[in-house]
């Protein structure tokens, strides 16, 4: 499905919005891998999906989405990659861990430096991305280390 535009009150609203998982445990993706599970907000139709992406190569490399299950837009992003350079749309150069929240203006396109994480914190990391997207009730997260 093709994203939609929203306007900045509703993007603020649906970002704001009190979230509960529907899954009770998420295990980490291994390498190479995504998991994604779905929150509910206040109604049955306010239904998001979080997406967890995790590099193949490099071990501290990885994504948290969440989006609108309808219509695929991305309210809410962060990435964790220390090399990682992206470029706003002003010229601005963003380099390293990064948040990326809709706004009108820009979609998901503009990012903002994410200074408060670790690369190798991935629970923490993880629960950081679930409180920013407001879900109160968390799925608990599994994580089992690997050898490097």
């Amino acid at each position: 499905m093709s994203a939609e535009k929203l306007t900045q009150d509703e993007a603020k609203r649906l970002l704001e919005m009190v979230k509960r998982s529907l899954v009770a445990t998420i295990d980490f993706p291994s390498r190479g891998k995504t998991k994604e599970f779905d929150v509910i907000g206040d109604t049955k139709k306010d239904v998001f999906s979080i997406n967890i992406y995790r590099a193949k190569i490099q071990p501290f490399k990885y994504n948290f989405g969440a989006r609108i299950k309808k219509n695929g837009t991305m309210l809410l992003e962060l990435h964790i990659n220390q090399s990682a350079v992206h470029r706003n749309p002003d010229g601005e150069k963003i380099t390293g861990n990064h948040w990326h929240i809709y706004t009108e203006d820009y979609g998901r396109n503009y990012a903002f430096p994410a200074d408060d994480v670790q690369s190798d914190l991935f629970i923490d990391n993880a629960i950081k991305f679930l409180e920013e997207f407001n879900v109160v009730e968390k799925p608990t997260i599994v994580h089992q280390m690997e050898i490097l």
